[in-house]
C-alpha cells in the first residue's frame, strides 16, 4: 500500500479532463484527416491541439510527457508540409502517441510514479517517423538541480576579475584536453584521470556561477571515481566527458555570464544519470546520489514493468464504457435465466441465444486482457450451450451455477479493470490473498481519514493549551493521539514521518507534562510550524499530491531548532532535582540571540517539587 509521491497528483487533477478532452479532440482531427488528406485544415487543428496538451504538461512540470507530444506535434506538422515519406507509418505512430498518452496520464492521478523511461519507445519511434535519430535514456533523466551544493564545491566568495577568470579557465582548457586526449589514446591512464579530475577541481574553486561550478564538481567526481576503477567507462560516458571541455571553452571566451544564459544543465543531468546507475559508492558518489536524491529517481524493475503495462491503450474512460456494456449483457443472461426458472412451459433451446451474448462478452474481456474472467464466461457459455442442445439437464442447480458464476464475474468486474497494467504479486510471498484494488483504496483512505483526524484534536489539544494561559491539562490527550498517528502511518509503509510525531510526543510530554514549562514566543512559533508541516503533509498524503518528503522536510528542521531531531533518549525528565540537560540547547536554538536563561520561562504556579535520586 505504499504511495508514490512524484507529482502534484491535485494539479493534475485539476488539468486532466482538460488533457483528455484536447487529446480527443486531436485523434479526431487526425482520423478525419487521414479519411481525407485534402483536408489540411484537420492536420493543422490536430497540431493546434497537440501544442496546447504539450504547455499544460510542461505547466505541471511533466516533462516526460510533454517531450513526447512536442514530438507529436512536430511530426503532425512535418505531415502537414509534406516532408514525411511513410505517411502510412507516420499516422498509426501519431494515432498510437494520442491513445497512450491518457493511460500514462491516468496512471500519475491514481498514485503512480512518474517513470518517463518508458516513454522512450514512443518518443523514439515518433522521430524514427520524421527521420531523426533516437534520443538516449539520459535525456528523461530529471534530476532536482535546484538543490544547493555541499561544502566541498563552494567557489569563491565573490567572482573573479573577468579577465582573471578567463586567463584561469583558458590555462586549465588546455591541461584538460592535453590529458583528455591522451587518457583517450590508453596512455598513463591513472595520471591523465587525475590531472583531469585536478582541473575539475581548479574551476569549481574559481568559478561563482553556480550552473557551472556544479557541472565541474559532478565531473570532478565522475572522473575520481573513474581513476580509481570504482567502474569502466562507457563509450557515452567518455563522450560525455569530452564535452566538458566545451564548457570550460565557453568560460574562457565568454565568462561566466554565458552560464547564466544558457547554463549547461543537460550535460550536467547526463553524467548524474550515468551515476545513478553505477553500483560504486567510491569517493564522491555517496555525496552525488544525497545531494541530488538520485536513488529516488530509479524506478524498480516492478514499478517500470507496472507502467509499461499501463501503456496500452485501456484508458479509464474506454475501460468503463467497456464495462458497462459487459455487465449489462452479462445482465440480460442472467434475466432470461431466471425468466427460464420461472415458467413452468419453457423449453431449453430458447437459451440458445445466451451462448451467442456470452460468445461476445468472452471476446471482449479477453481484447481488454481479462483473461480470468473471460475463462469463467466461456466456460458458462458452454454450459448453456450443452443445456440449450439438451445435452445437460435443464434443471435448477445447473441453471444456479450458471448465474452465479455470472453474478461472480459482473462483481469483480470493476477491480480487475482497475489492476490492467498491474505488476502480479509474486508468488510465495504470502498465504494470503491481497484485497481486491478497489477495497484496498477505500482502506487505505479510511486509514489516512482517522490520522488526520486524531491529528486535528491533537492540534486542538495544543491551541487550547495557548489559549487557557498555560494550562497543562490540557495536552494530557496529546501522546495518546500522536501515537495513534504514527501508528497509522507505520500501517502504509512510511518510515520517517512517524518518527517526527514520536519527537513532538517527546517534546510534549517532557517540556510540557513532565516539567510543566511555558514556551517562550519564539519556542512555541518553532513548534507551530512543526504541526504546521505535519498537517500538510498528512493532506497531501490524503490527496495524493507530490513532495511529500520535501514538506516533511521542514518539520526535521524546526525539531532541530527544538533540540529533538534526533530523538532523545526516552529517560526521566527530573532525575535527582537537576535539569534535562536538553533544556538548555532548546533555549539556547529556538532564541539564540536571547538569554539562555529567557528562551523557557517558569510558570507562574508552583511546579511540582522534583523527584528524588534514590
Amino acid at each position: 500500500m505504499r504511495l508514490q509521491d512524484d507529482l502534484d497528483f491535485t494539479t493534475l487533477t485539476w488539468v486532466k479532463g482538460e488533457l483528455d478532452e484536447t487529446l480527443k479532440q486531436a485523434r479526431h482531427a487526425l482520423e478525419a484527416y487521414v479519411d481525407d488528406p485534402t483536408d489540411v485544415s484537420q492536420m493543422r487543428f490536430c497540431a493546434t491541439y497537440l501544442h496546447q496538451v504539450q504547455g499544460t504538461l510542461r505547466m505541471v512540470e511533466l516533462y516526460g510527457a510533454a517531450m513526447v507530444t512536442e514530438e507529436m506535434e512536430r511530426l503532425a506538422t512535418a505531415l502537414l508540409e509534406q516532408e514525411v515519406a511513410q505517411r502510412d507509418e507516420a499516422y498509426t505512430v501519431l494515432m498510437r502517441g494520442i491513445v497512450q498518452l491518457p493511460d500514462y496520464l491516468e496512471r500519475l492521478q491514481s498514485g503512480h510514479k512518474d517513470i518517463p523511461i518508458v516513454l522512450l519507445p514512443l518518443l523514439n519511434d515518433l522521430r524514427a517517423a520524421r527521420g531523426e535519430k533516437g534520443l538516449a535514456e539520459s535525456v528523461l533523466f530529471t534530476p532536482d538541480l535546484s538543490r544547493p551544493l555541499p561544502a566541498s564545491a563552494q567557489g569563491p566568495a565573490r567572482p573573479l576579475p573577468e579577465a582573471e577568470l578567463k586567463r584561469g579557465a583558458e590555462l586549465l582548457r588546455t591541461q584538460f584536453q592535453v590529458s583528455l586526449l591522451r587518457w583517450f589514446r590508453g596512455d598513463d591512464v591513472d595520471g591523465n584521470l587525475t590531472r583531469i579530475a585536478q582541473v575539475c577541481d581548479r574551476l569549481v574553486a574559481i568559478t561563482h556561477q553556480e550552473e557551472a561550478r556544479r557541472l565541474f564538481w559532478v565531473a570532478a567526481s565522475v572522473v575520481e571515481a573513474l581513476r580509481a576503477k570504482a567502474f569502466e567507462p562507457s563509450q557515452e560516458l567518455r563522450q560525455a566527458i569530452g564535452k566538458v571541455e566545451r564548457e570550460i571553452k565557453r568560460l574562457a571566451d565568454a565568462g561566466e555570464g554565458a552560464f547564466r544564459v544558457d547554463p549547461p544543465r543537460d550535460l550536467t543531468r547526463t553524467l548524474l544519470y550515468f551515476v545513478a546507475h553505477l553500483p560504486s559508492e567510491h569517493g564522491r558518489m555517496r555525496e552525488l546520489r544525497q545531494v541530488f536524491r538520485l536513488d529516488a529517481l530509479l524506478p524498480s524493475e516492478e514499478e517500470i514493468a507496472h507502467a509499461r503495462g499501463s501503456m496500452t491503450g485501456h484508458n479509464r474512460a474506454l475501460l468503463d464504457t467497456v464495462a458497462s456494456a459487459i455487465k449489462e449483457d452479462l445482465m440480460r443472461v442472467k434475466d432470461a435465466l431466471d425468466l427460464y426458472l420461472r415458467s413452468g412451459d419453457s423449453k431449453p433451446e430458447q437459451l440458445a441465444g445466451q451462448a451467442e451474448v456470452l460468445d461476445r462478452v468472452s471476446d471482449t474481456l479477453g481484447m481488454i486482457g481479462l483473461g480470468v474472467a473471460r475463462r469463467v464466461v466461456q466456460e458458462q457459455r458452454n454450459a448453456v450451450f450443452e443445456v440449450a442442445g439438451g445435452q445437460r439437464a435443464a434443471d435448477e442447480g445447473t441453471l444456479l451455477d450458471i448465474a452465479g458464476a455470472l453474478l461472480y464475474v459482473e462483481a469483480t468486474l470493476d477491480d480487475q479493470v482497475q489492476q490492467l497494467g498491474g505488476v502480479p504479486a509474486s508468488a510465495g510471498e504470502s498465504g494470503a490473498r491481497p484485497l481486491p484494488q478497489a477495497e484496498s483504496q477505500k482502506v487505505l483512505e479510511a486509514v489516512i481519514r482517522e490520522a488526520h483526524g486524531n491529528f486535528q484534536q491533537a492540534k486542538q489539544c495544543f491551541v487550547a493549551f495557548v489559549e487557557s494561559n498555560w494550562d497543562h491539562a490540557q495536552l494530557q490527550d496529546v501522546p495518546r493521539l500522536l501515537d495513534e498517528v504514527a501508528g497509522a502511518l507505520r500501517i502504509l509503509e512510511l518510515d520517517e514521518p512517524p518518527r517526527y510525531l514520536l519527537a513532538v510526543r517527546r517534546f510534549t510530554e517532557r517540556e510540557l507534562l513532565d516539567r510543566k514549562r511555558v514556551p517562550n514566543g519564539q519556542q512555541m512559533d518553532t513548534l507551530a510550524d512543526v504541526l504546521a508541516s505535519l498537517e500538510y503533509y498528512l493532506e497531501a498524503l490524503r490527496d495524493h499530491r507530490a513532495g511529500r518528503d520535501r514538506i516533511v522536510d521542514v518539520a526535521r528542521q524546526r525539531l532541530e531548532v527544538l533540540g529533538y531531531w534526533p530523538i532523545p533518549d526516552e529517560s526521566p525528565a527530573l532525575v535527582g532535582g537537576a535539569e534535562m540537560p536538553t533544556a538548555a540547547s532548546i533555549a539556547e536554538r529556538a532564541a539564540p540571540t536571547e538569554p539562555a536563561e529567557a528562551a523557557v520561562a517558569e510558570p507562574a504556579a508552583p511546579t511540582p517539587e522534583p523527584v528524588a535520586a534514590p
